[in-house]
């Protein structure tokens, strides 16, 4: 059937630029300053021009304004810049965070001279073609999973109006000389043009009409009618399943191990050092040791810098990153095939000679403290970290859960040099890899590169994640955030760890209590009362034995004691309400679409397999998981669902503000509440983003997470992620899940 009209879109008018300045409070942890132009649509010419210029300006890792303002004047923690394309518009930033103790004026102002001399500096072409590969990469990357390559089309038909260049490189980006960005940057990015935001630590709200204003009156419009298209019910068949591909490993001569997976059609190899030994493995009050450590190991290596080594990196289409995990700490490496020697060269330098600069110590440490700071604006982390401090109490001499300010001004440039080289040793690590060759050629390259490394340290030992510890009864805690327009809502109850029995069916039970869009609590919360505009629901991880399943939700603070009774509801529901076949049908449906998807992508397959060992697993036991949970049956899930519903015991943590929460907790009958104090020197910073969603999350080291526009590492002309190129910094791989769809 032929497709039907399309409505028909206004006239585009010619952008024009604001030229506002607005000076706003919000509770972020030091000023910051975003300068913004608008820029043409998402169909112009001049897009390819103004991501590599955004790029050449931005770049996290060796931008002009990240040499200027962090490197050389250190008055800034990060700086970033984006161009992003719209179809009635785009907009091009860019942006910078204080570093302490300066004034936001003097960063404005350090930033405007930035910009002008990098628009009077000329382009260097080589700067220029390491731009362009990046962001061409990144945009191939980001579309070889089918669903995301779909997503570019659809995106790409819609808004460029051009399905087809989904498919290839785009010649704006491609063809884009060095003239042609320095004469669209000097056309469309006028300093005398911009607007200026300026972000001050302060209460949140009061922003002006400019913002949350109508900028014009609505008018109707009419579209025409299009005649409705019978999709076709088809018989279910049998659901696909992909084969992993076949573990082989080879030895290296000093006797560290290589895990290899052969993906022949892959368009990039990762490979991963993995050392024993990682959060849970430092002492008592040196929390984040190992973390900082492996990050300051991709900040310059043997005889480069920081700006240098990532350079090298770019220019051969690799990235050298580290992923700190509970149980290991690994270096990574993601680069195309041709490049495999020269990519473990690099990655060889990061592991045996990293430089441990000072002054990247200082950046690093400075945007650990804006992060840790400013994670207290959270307010449903302020519940998540506060729950899980109660549920994990300190054990002495262990590894507390918690970053915290004490312990990171603890830890000098000494101690992260020696921890490192204590870890990364050749008894303590084994190589992962993933890409197109066999695995002996992956082996001969690690010979080459760590053949001769030698050393007698043990390294760390590994100690396994405690368990969460519920008391009997209910517990009821309110962490108090006074004028709070919100409250963040987080309920636990024990639920059995990854090792245990029952974990399958848990996880359909948390799937149809709030995980699923579907499930019984968003069905209420969100689309019956309009409380919330989501529930999630999960399994505590990555805690082998003895878990919890946790509710948790955001709501407007009038509707705080409603939204607790529903909550509350939903799990006696598990009693009084059976468990329904369509219900466990869904965790089957996901489960099933992840064994299909598993070894779709060589970096998807990699991200999974960094992902289980780093907890302690293994690929092939992460697959078989996967795998019972396509086998659940109704009787089980049932079952299981009857021993999750009481909430006795459970704790219950509510963040928000005092005088409007505490009379709804009274009134529904939580009276015995225990008001948290919260530590104005700061001690109850960030809690480490590790476990609570089943994810080997870390605190972003590379750059504030307080962006107003969270700037992609790379700006495209289209939005898709740039999934595939390792991290260089706090990430193994930009934009990949490392976990399956729950935590198993």
């Amino acid at each position: 059937m032929a497709r039907g009209a399309d409505v028909a879109r206004p006239a585009v008018p010619a952008p024009t630029q604001a030229r506002l300045k607005l000076v706003l409070e919000d509770r972020v942890p030091s000023p910051i300053v975003v300068v913004g132009f608008s820029g043409p649509v998402a169909q112009s010419p001049d897009n390819g021009a103004l991501s590599i210029a955004a790029e050449l300006l931005g770049n996290g890792e060796y931008g002009f304004l990240r040499n200027r303002l962090v490197s050389q004047l250190g008055i800034a923690t990060y700086a970033s810049a984006s161009w992003t394309g719209g179809l009635l518009g785009g907009r091009f930033t860019f942006e910078a965070g204080a570093a302490e103790g300066v004034a936001p004026e003097a960063l404005e102002s350090a930033m405007k001279t930035a910009f002008a001399d990098f628009l009077k500096t000329p382009l260097d072409p080589v700067d220029v073609e390491r731009a362009r590969t990046g962001i061409l990469q990144a945009a191939r990357l980001g579309s070889e999973a089918l669903k995301d390559r779909a997503g570019v089309v659809s995106y790409n038909a819609d808004v460029l109006g051009d399905a087809q260049s989904a498919l290839v490189d785009d010649p704006r980006v491609k063809d884009a000389s060095v003239a042609d960005v320095e004469a669209t940057m000097k056309r469309l990015l006028k300093p005398e043009d911009a607007s200026i935001l300026v972000l001050k630590p302060g209460p949140r709200g009061g922003y002006p009409d400019a913002l949350i204003g109508s900028s014009g009156t609505p008018q109707p419009f009419t579209a025409p009618e299009r005649a409705a298209i019978d999709i076709p019910k088809h018989a279910a068949e049998q659901a696909p399943s992909a084969t992993l591909p076949a573990m082989e490993t080879a030895t290296l001569s000093n006797g560290i191990k290589l895990v290899h997976y052969t993906m022949p059609e892959a368009p990039m190899v990762y490979v991963a050092a993995s050392a024993a030994g990682g959060w849970n493995s430092v002492p008592e009050g040196k929390e984040g040791l190992l973390e900082l450590a492996a990050s300051m190991a991709t900040r310059g290596a043997a005889d480069r810098g920081s700006a240098d080594f990532a350079k090298a990196a770019s220019d051969i289409g690799a990235g050298v990153g580290h992923q700190a995990g509970t149980l290991t700490t690994m270096m990574t490496l993601g680069v195309p095939p041709e490049k495999l020697d020269q990519g473990i060269g690099l990655l060889a330098d990061a592991v045996l000679k990293p430089r441990f600069d000072k002054t990247e110590w200082t950046v690093l440490m400075a945007q650990t403290v804006d992060w840790l700071n400013g994670r207290e604006a959270d307010l449903p982390g302020v519940a998540g970290r506060m729950a899980k401090a109660t549920l994990i109490p300190q054990v002495p001499g262990k590894a507390a859960v918690d970053w915290s300010a004490k312990a990171l001004a603890s830890i000098s440039l000494d101690e992260a040099r020696d921890a490192f080289k204590a870890e990364f040793t050749p008894k303590a690590v084994t190589f992962y890899s993933v890409g197109p060759m066999p695995v002996a050629t992956v082996a001969a390259s690690l010979e080459k590169a760590f053949g001769a490394w030698t050393s007698d340290t043990a390294g760390y030992a590994v100690e396994p994640s405690p368990a969460a510890h519920f008391n009997g009864g209910q517990k009821v805690l309110l962490v108090p955030e006074p004028g709070a327009s919100q409250s963040a809502l987080f309920v636990a109850r024990p639920a059995p760890g990854t090792d245990e029995s029952e974990r399958a069916e848990s996880t359909a039970v948390s799937n149809l209590l709030g995980a699923d869009f579907s499930s019984r609590l968003n069905s209420v919360i969100r689309e019956e009362k309009g409380y919330s505009y989501g529930v999630s629901s999960y399994l505590m991880s990555p805690m082998k034995a003895g878990s919890g399943l946790v509710v948790a939700t955001t709501v407007e603070r009038a509707n705080t004691g409603p939204a607790i009774t529903e909550i509350l509801k939903g799990f006696a529901g598990l009693t009084t309400l059976p468990v329904a076949q369509d219900e466990v049908d869904r965790t089957v449906t996901v489960y099933r679409r992840a064994l299909a998807g598993s070894a779709e992508t060589s970096a998807g397959l990699f991200s999974s397999l960094i992902g289980a060992v780093g907890s302690g697993s293994t690929l092939e036991d992460q697959q078989t998981r996967m795998a019972a949970r396509t086998k659940l049956t109704l009787d089980a899930v049932q079952k299981q669902a009857l021993a999750l519903a009481s909430l006795d015991p459970s704790l219950i943590v509510v963040a928000g503000d005092p005088d409007v929460v505490m009379p709804q907790l009274a009134a529904i009958g939580l009276k015995d509440v225990e008001i948290v104090k919260r530590d104005e020197a700061g001690e109850e910073t960030a809690m480490r983003a590790l476990d609570l969603l089943g994810g080997n999350r870390q605190a972003p080291l590379s750059a504030s997470p307080w962006r107003v526009g969270m700037a992609a590492r790379r700006a495209r002309c289209t939005p898709a992620p740039a999934k595939g190129i390792a991290a260089r910094r706090s990430t193994p791989i930009d934009g990949l899940n490392a976990q399956p769809p729950a935590a198993l």
